[in-house]
C-alpha cells in the first residue's frame, strides 16, 4: 500500500545507488525528471515526517520519517522511491521505464509484533516492480498513467495507475492538488492483505481477494525559501477498493495522511 512506508528506507539506498551509476553513462537532451512544483535543481535531498491513520485492525494512528532523494537527470531521475529512464517524447508525450519500490505495513514483523489482532501472521517481504511509465503535459498541468509488475518475484502482482497533477502558483509557493486512481491485481492484494490457512483463526478467517481499485485525492505546497532551501508541506486522503475493506486484518477502508519535509537543492 502506497500510504504505508515500511522498509524503503533500504530500498531507497539501492535505487539511489543504481541511479547515480546510470546517470554516469546515460545522457539525453530530453527529461520527464521535472513534474507539476516539482524544483529543477539537479538534486534535492531532505528529510519528511508524516502521519497517517493505519488501516490494519488493532492499529491507530502512526507515523514516519524518511530521507528525500532526487535526482533530476536528462534521462535518468530519481524521484518518490522510483527510478525512471526517459525513453522518448512527441509533442506533449513522453514514455520511459519505471522501476518503483513497494513494501507494506506487513514487510517487517517489528511493526505489528504487539499487536494481538495480528498475531500469526506472516512477513509479507517487499520487492520491487518494473515497467513503463507515459506522461502527458498540458496548460493546467501533467496526466500521469503507469503500469508495474513484480520484478522480483515477491507476489507476481501488477498495478496501474493514473493521475493528474495541477500545476498552480502563488508567489514562492508552488501549489499542486492531485486527483487519482489504481488498479491493484489480486495477487498484489492477496499478498499484503490476504489470510492464508495456516494463518487464519476463529475470529480471523481465511481470505482470498480479487483485484480492486483505490482512488486518491491530495495536494502539495512547496516554498522556495532561498535559493537553495524550500519546504514541502502535503496532505491526502485514499479510499481504499472493496478487495482491501473485506479483509479480515484491515479496519478501514479510507486513510488520510499529512506530511512536512525540508530540502536542500543543488
Amino acid at each position: 500500500m502506497n500510504t504505508l512506508h515500511s522498509n524503503k528506507a533500504n530500498l531507497l539506498k539501492t535505487l539511489l545507488v543504481l541511479g547515480a551509476t546510470s546517470a554516469v553513462t546515460i545522457s539525453a537532451n530530453a527529461s520527464d525528471a521535472i513534474g507539476p512544483g516539482d524544483s529543477d535543481s539537479k538534486w534535492v535531498l531532505g528529510v519528511a515526517v508524516g502521519g497517517f491513520n493505519n488501516p490494519f485492525i488493532g492499529e491507530g494512528n502512526d507515523g514516519w520519517i524518511s530521507p528525500t532523494v532526487r535526482y533530476n537527470g536528462k534521462r535518468i531521475f530519481i524521484n518518490d522511491d522510483s527510478l525512471n529512464i526517459h525513453i522518448t517524447k512527441s509533442n506533449n508525450f513522453s514514455a520511459g521505464l519505471k522501476v518503483a519500490l513497494d513494501g507494506g505495513f506487513l514487510s517487517d514483523k517489528d511493526n505489528y509484533r504487539d499487536n494481538v489482532k495480528l498475531a500469526g501472521l506472516t512477513e509479507r517481504k517487499g520487492t520491487v516492480l518494473a515497467g513503463i511509465y507515459v506522461n502527458h503535459d498540458t496548460d493546467l498541468g501533467r496526466l500521469s498513467f503507469s503500469t508495474l509488475t513484480d520484478a522480483a518475484d515477491k507476489h507476481d502482482g501488477r498495478m496501474a495507475s493514473l493521475k493528474y497533477t495541477f500545476d498552480l502558483n502563488a508567489g514562492n509557493w508552488n501549489i499542486n492538488p492531485e486527483l487519482g486512481a489504481q488498479w491493484l491485481s489480486a495477487d498484489y492484494v492477496n499478498h499484503y492483505v490476504g489470510v492464508s490457512d495456516g494463518e487464519a483463526t476463529i475470529s480471523r478467517p481465511q481470505y482470498d481477494a480479487d483485484d480492486t481499485f483505490i482512488a486518491f485525492a491530495g495536494i502539495r505546497a512547496r516554498y522556495e525559501m532561498t535559493e537553495n532551501w524550500d519546504i514541502n508541506i502535503k496532505t491526502g486522503i485514499s479510499k481504499l477498493g472493496s478487495e482491501y475493506k473485506d479483509s479480515p486484518i484491515i479496519d478501514d477502508d479510507v486513510v488520510y495522511q499529512a506530511s512536512f519535509g525540508v530540502n536542500y537543492n543543488f
